[in-house]
Order: C-alpha cells, then structure tokens, then sequence
C-alpha cells in the first residue's frame, strides 16, 4: 500500500469556529466564556436602519421646538406660494373675462382723426383717443381753433376729468388685450399720452393752417390775443422780448369763481415756483379776473424771452404737457402729482419733506411776483421801517388776523360760528409771556409789560369793520395797516355831515317824504354775495342764490371795478404788513 507524501488540500466548505458557534456538548461555563458580548463592541452595526450610538458628524441633534418650529414655517411658506398662486390665477382670469368699456376707436375721416366713441365737435375741447403707426392706442387733448383762449375754469376740470377716464380705458383696454405698457407709460405719467406738437408732426392730428386766426399769440404775442379776445388794454407784462416760440410754457388763469383772493394767489405763487423749477417760461392771463387788471395791484411779473405757443397747445394737463394751463379748478392736477412724485416713499415721516417741497414753490412765487404797486409800495416801505426800529429797540410785534364772513373753523365746536376774540387775545398773551416773561393779566396787552421800555406792538386785520372795536382788542391792538379801510354802516353814518334825517311818522303823507338813500357798509367780514353785489345788485343776488353765471356775458362796470379794488388792495395790504 503506497502512501503519498502530500498533505491533503484543506476543502472550501466553511465550518463555524468554536468560538463562534458552541456545540451542543459545550458546558455552560465554556458557552459564557466563548460569549461575552466584547466582539458585539467592537465590530461594525449589523444594520444601517438602526439608530447610530455616537452623533453623526459629532454634532447634537437639533432641539424638538426648532425642528417644530422649521416645520411651521415651511408649511407656512408653502401655503403663502400657493394662495399668491390662486390668487395671480383668479385676478387674470376676472380680468381675461370681464368686458371692460370698449375703447371704439374707430377713424371719423376728418382730417385724419381716429376719436374714441364720436366725431368731436367744433366747439368742444377734450380728450381724443388716436392711433399711431404701430395701431396703438394715444390720446392727446384736443381744443378748436374756433375756441376762446382762455376757455372756462370749469372747462378746463372736465377737461382734466375726462382725461382720467380716457387713461383708465387705456389701462383696461391694455390689461384686456394683453398690450405692454413700458415703465414710462405708468398711470401717474399720462399713459400713451402724446402732445398736441408731437401729434401733429405725426400725423396723428390735423397740422394747424398759416392762415389760422388762433396762430395769433404765436405770431404777435399774448398781449395782441389779449387785446383782440377780451378787449383789453394791452399790458406790459404780456409782450414777450423774443420772436421764438417757447420750447416749454406755464399759463396761470387768473379768473376764478371765487370771490377771495387767498386761493388764486397761492396758485399763482406755487405756479411760479413750478415753472422755475422745470424750466417753463411764465405768462399770466387776467383777461376775465374779477378784481380787474393784475398790474393794478402788483408789479409786472419777469418778462420772458420767448413768445407763448398757439393756444390750441396749451393744454391743462396732463403736467408733464408741453405748455400746462393751470387754473384755479386744475390745482389737483397741475400739483397733487408733482407733490406726491417727489418722494416715492409713503411713510408718513416723509409727508412734512412733500409739505416743505410745496411751501418752498408757493415761497419762490411769494418773493418774485408779491411786490405792491404805487401808492401801496410807498406806504408798505414806510410801515415795515418803522416796525423794523421797533425791532431794532428789543421790543416785540405780533401779527393778528381775525377771519369772519363766510369762511368758519374747522374745529367741530366752532364749525357753525367763529373763533372767540377773547381766544385770540388768550394767544397773544401767551405768546408775550412766553418772549417776555410774566405779565400783569388784568392790564392790557400792549401795558401789561410795564417794566419794558417799549411795549409789545399787537397788529390786527380783520375783514370785520368791527373787530378792531371788540373790547378784547380796542385798547391793546392797532391796526395792521391804515391805508385802506372798511367801514360799516355806523361808521359812515357818523362821518357823514350834520345830522341824518329823522325816520317819517306815520301821519306823514308818503307822498311828500323825501327819500334818502341809506348808506350800505361793509357788515360781518367778507361774504362772496356782497363782493359780487359792489356796484351790481342784480348779480349780487344771483350769487347769493347760487345762480351766478361762470362767465358773465356783460363784463362789469368801472364802479364795480372800482370797489373791488378797494376791497382787493386793504386785503393785499394787511396781508404784506404781517
């Protein structure tokens, strides 16, 4: 038998050790000695499902509120992205399927006029819709040549009005039609707005004849349309030094149907203001004012150097026109935009920069056109020197005006009366004490400082005759200026001479009483029926009953002319003196 020297190949079966399977013939002190459980520590988990022993990454997990918290707000946001999604989906369809007003740009065939809803008429100034080469749709304002310049204050509105309608069908019609609108053509900038120069090089209007009777204040100035439309004199101010048009204008409409003048002149100055700051030559019309002519009361105003374009181009809005018109019933177009565009933050911390703004235009207009003429300016000199050396000796001035007639407070408790005298006085003296010092309550105003060399000076206006004789102000006030006085009816009766004729009895035959005009003062402050009444009943009565036609059709007579002088220039002069 032949044995061979190899060892046996070890076969590839795999057998469990001893140490890690134990025999059925093991005791159990070998089966714990083979088993401690020191081989579990040290190998790798069986299983990548279970939960880790050590942290991973050496970092601790996050505590149970932040990821309750981060759950939150991820729902949140989720929730927020879908609702602006439904949101954005539901406004364009309610959009895509409403039927906003049509536009109806159709072409009239006059004088290549595409008018939105009907052939404009001859005598009616107004926004038209037209279309440009692209067929978009424009609008621009359209004014006859037939028309009067200037035209109507409540013309000029629904001008205006009109214009905000025409620009909210343009803003449907684009939304509807899916029409872009760049970022220049916003509803604040007049959009598809195109201007009555730029219209007619387009061809989008009708290019003005030679011939043309309303190309006469571009040819020969605005004094000669003054002179041809209103009759008037011509005026200095009104002739412009040069023989080109001007590139950008400003036209202030001085006639109002307001009787005051603090409104008009406070868009007269703020109007300045604007055409200085954006470069627009200045003219005035008082071709229909009321209180008459405008250098009558003040200096005439910088002349510029350039002649004012026809008056089919001068447009009362939108602002950003060429040549704005701005009257009295335009104030919200020609500066409500222009304020507010001066900040685009609406915070309300930046409303007192927005109110600056605008008293630094009407401030502009105050120091360059506010200048009294004649008489008026020598009296005004002399009254400012002589408060000046009150000044100079360290005394004090305050400056009262005291509103009645038909103008009341604001406050609730005085909305159906006026102001209390001894209010005012109240006023005055707290603001002595408070540049002086304690007073004497029981003295007056002006002696209640006695330990003073020179009392205080209290100046009064008032449109009231009798204000300046109310006891709060008779013995502590004086007036603000003495050039110009309003009378009531017992001052004229006692300045007129030797006595008035005593009232007729009854037993008196009527028929041999002689009739004696009674005078008619001026009552109760300033009232708009007794200013239009000065020197025409009848028109007063019709304004008293709100009846009053816009635009007389008779112009008025010298006496009423020359009352309302009067009655402009007291209150122009109270108003320069404080």
């Amino acid at each position: 038998m032949i044995h061979s020297a190899r060892q046996a190949r070890p076969t590839s079966t795999l057998r469990r050790t001893a140490s890690a399977t134990p025999s059925f013939n093991t005791t159990a002190a070998e089966f714990s000695k083979q088993f401690n459980f020191q081989h579990l520590v040290n190998s790798p988990l069986p299983s990548p499902a279970l939960p880790s022993i050590v942290p991973r990454h050496g970092k601790k997990p996050a505590p149970r509120t932040i990821r309750l918290a981060v759950r939150v707000f991820a729902r949140l946001f989720i929730y927020l992205f879908a609702f602006t999604l439904l949101y954005a989906f539901f406004t364009l369809a309610r959009h895509a399927l409403s039927s906003p007003t049509p536009l109806n740009i159709v072409s009239v065939n006059v004088n290549e006029y595409k008018i939105a809803g009907q052939e404009p008429a001859s005598h009616d100034a107004g926004p038209v819709v037209v279309t440009d080469s692209r067929h978009r749709p424009k609008w621009t304002v359209a004014i006859p040549r037939s028309a009067e310049f200037p035209l109507k204050p409540s013309q000029y509105a629904q001008i205006c009005a009109r214009s905000d309608d025409i620009v909210q069908q343009l803003h449907a019609s684009a939304l509807h039609s899916h029409f872009h609108l760049g970022p220049s053509e916003s509803r604040r900038t007049a959009t598809g707005f195109v201007d009555v120069q730029e219209a007619h090089e387009q061809g989008l209007l009708s290019p003005p004849t030679v011939g043309d009777a309303q190309l006469g204040p571009a040819s020969t100035g605005i004094g000669e349309a003054v002179r041809a439309q209103s009759k008037m004199k011509a005026q200095a101010y009104d002739e412009p030094k040069g023989s080109a048009i001007c590139e950008k204008s400003l036209t202030f409409i001085m006639e109002t149907a307001d009787a005051g003048l603090g409104k008009t002149l406070l868009g007269l100055w703020m109007a300045f203001g604007l055409a200085r700051e954006e470069g627009r030559a200045f003219f005035i019309d008082d071709s229909n004012w009321a209180y008459g002519k405008y250098t009558t009361f003040f200096e005439h105003p910088p002349i510029p150097s350039c002649r004012p374009p026809p008056a089919t181009q001068r447009l009362p809005c939108p602002r950003q026109t060429r040549h704005l018109v701005i009257s009295t019933t335009t104030y919200q177009w020609a500066f409500g935009d222009f304020i507010e565009s001066l900040s685009h933050d609406r915070h309300p911390h930046n409303q007192a920069t927005r109110k600056h703004r605008a008293f630094s235009l009407a401030r502009a207009g105050h120091d360059a056109l506010f200048r009294l003429t004649g008489a008026d300016a020598d009296y005004v000199s002399s009254r400012l020197a002589d408060l000046d050396t009150t000044h100079s000796q360290g005394s004090l001035s305050i400056g009262l005006h005291v509103r009645r007639g038909d103008r009341h407070p604001w406050e609730r408790q005085y909305s159906d009366s006026y102001i209390p005298h001894l209010t005012y006085s109240s006023t005055v003296q707290a603001l002595v004490t408070a540049a002086l010092g304690p007073v004497n309550n029981t003295a007056p105003l002006s002696a209640a400082h006695q330990t003073h060399h020179y009392p205080p000076r209290i100046l009064l206006a008032s449109d009231d005759p009798e204000t300046y004789l109310a006891p709060e102000f008779i013995s502590s006030t004086e007036r603000a200026q003495a050039q110009i006085q309003l009378a009531s009816k017992a001052t004229l009766d006692a300045a007129l001479p030797g006595p008035r004729p005593e009232a007729p009895s009854r037993d008196q035959d009527p028929a041999f009483i002689k009739f004696v005009e009674p005078n008619v003062g001026w009552e109760g402050g300033f009232f708009a029926s007794i200013f239009w009444g000065l020197g025409n009943a009848a028109e007063g009565r019709a304004a008293a009953r709100g009846v009053r036609e816009e635009r007389p059709k008779k112009a008025p007579n010298e006496e009423s002319l020359r009352l309302r002088e009067y009655v402009g220039r007291a209150y122009l002069l109270d108003l320069k003196i404080l």
